[in-house]
């Protein structure tokens, strides 16, 4: 996979950890990690539409809604960190959320595996929005506006597990 602009650590190797919540540097990586793992789930809903070409068209069509959604959030992400002063290559990130879904071998194990990632996202997102609602108003309203999207991409994906 070509991850450009980000720069992803070898697999089996764990990126850096992420610098402190408070710091400069710390709201870098997190806006970072968090728009690798829009990337991500982007690349795989529209894989995923190819990759099982024997589920609905309906679902295949919610997976492709999704991916534009993805990417919607992670552009978001991407301009709040150029406004900053941040670039994608900065620091290493991890493509372990790609390689668990590659390893997904039927579209309901994909289905239920994006279920979880996305509720494990909202969770960070509410987090991050909390973490910067008095320091960075402005990035805290991305992580807002980009949860509540997750609200509904959790019960799209909640409907595509059955």
């Amino acid at each position: 996979m070509d991850w450009r602009p980000f720069v992803v650590c070898p697999p089996g190797q764990k990126p850096p950890a992420p610098r402190g919540p408070a710091t400069r540097e710390g709201l870098g990586d997190r806006l970072r990690t968090a728009a690798f793992a829009e990337r991500q789930a982007r690349d795989a809903f529209f894989r995923a539409a190819e990759r099982f070409p024997r589920e609905s068209a309906e679902r295949r069509a919610i997976w492709k809604t999704l991916g534009e959604e993805e990417d919607k959030h992670m552009r978001w992400l991407l301009e709040r960190m150029t406004q900053l002063g941040f670039t994608p290559d900065e620091r290493a990130v991890s493509d372990g959320l790609w390689r668990s879904l590659e390893r997904c071998r039927t579209a309901a194990e994909f289905a239920e595996f994006m279920a979880r990632a996305e509720e494990r996202g909202r969770a960070a997102e509410r987090a991050f929005q909390k973490m910067l609602e008095t320091r960075d108003p402005q990035t805290a309203e991305i992580f807002a506006r980009i949860a509540d999207e997750e609200d509904r991409h959790i019960a799209l994906a909640g409907a595509l597990r059955a």
